[in-house]
């Protein structure tokens, strides 16, 4: 597949646009799939479609993610148990039915390179899971990915929100696995 994008320089959004969520952090568990999908939903409200998220749950620009993050968990981790791509996405359709907002998430299953490209490339940032089985220092985890970088060597990284504490971490795009986005 070629490549429309210029190597060795960052893709995707400033990461200071991320700063504000850096204290929306998992705290214990396995929430760390609700806790992504929260950081998605606040940067689309504060920056693409502010009914996104309904003001009871969080005001635009608001820095706490507590109540969304809540609310999110039982639609997507009831059971607070570890979730694939698909959980992750059907929690937030229902959290999109509830509220009659006219979105609905897409999910990949496998890889994570060429969605999580396409849509930085559009300016959206992407929910992907990590795999301990393909190398992720995480273990397996979700994370919320805003830039992307391929060098010419060839080796892929993504800048990401990893809800641990680090809202500009860089990890290698191989340890993707599942995708959620937004359309």
């Amino acid at each position: 597949m070629t490549t429309n994008y210029p190597k060795d320089q960052w893709i995707g959004i400033d990461e200071q646009l991320f700063k504000p969520y850096k204290d929306w952090i998992t705290h214990a568990g396995y929430l760390c799939g609700t806790h992504a999908t929260a950081v998605l939903l606040a940067y689309y409200q504060d920056h693409v479609e502010e009914s996104m998220i309904p003001p009871t749950l969080r005001k635009k620009g608001e820095p706490d993610g507590k109540t969304l993050s809540e609310f999110l968990r039982i639609l997507i981790q009831p059971h607070e148990m570890p979730t694939i791509a698909y959980q992750v996405a059907h929690g937030l359709s229902k959290y999109f039915s509830y509220f009659h907002l006219p979105y609905r998430p897409r999910a990949t299953m496998v890889g994570s390179w060429y969605r999580t490209t396409k849509r930085l490339q559009q300016g959206k940032p992407v929910v992907v899971g990590l795999l301990k089985a393909k190398g992720s220092t995480y273990g397996n985890h979700w994370v919320t990915a805003y830039a992307f970088m391929e060098t010419t060597a060839g080796k892929r990284y993504y800048k990401v929100h990893d809800n641990w504490g680090n809202y500009r971490k860089v990890i290698p795009a191989d340890w993707g696995n599942g995708t959620v986005s937004l359309p």
